[in-house]
């Protein structure tokens, strides 16, 4: 199923040198579980607006454990549907 997660670090979270560190062991060391798959993931700048990570997941147990192991950040994940798709099946030209 796909999801979508905004997500904010917490005040008074870990350093950048903490998350970088996390984020090697998670992203290239096998911390993520293999049945979460990122489709894509957004952030902006100069803004408080939430980062945005967009995944797939076939049980809540991964999206458990992604965040327990992310407790520095706060997530907001919701179920999520690509419109993409249903305006092509509608025949939009999105582009």
């Amino acid at each position: 199923m796909l999801y979508i997660a905004f997500i904010k670090s917490r005040p008074g979270s870990a350093t950048d040198v903490d998350i970088i560190a996390k984020s090697r062991k998670w992203w290239n060391e096998g911390a993520k579980p293999p049945g979460l798959k990122t489709v894509g993931f957004y952030g902006v700048l100069n803004s408080n607006t939430p980062d945005v990570l967009v995944f797939e997941s076939s049980n809540h147990d991964d999206i458990r454990t992604m965040i327990e192991y992310w407790r520095d950040l706060s997530f907001e994940v919701h179920p999520a549907v690509d419109m993409t798709q249903v305006f092509h099946a509608q025949g939009m030209d999105i582009s």
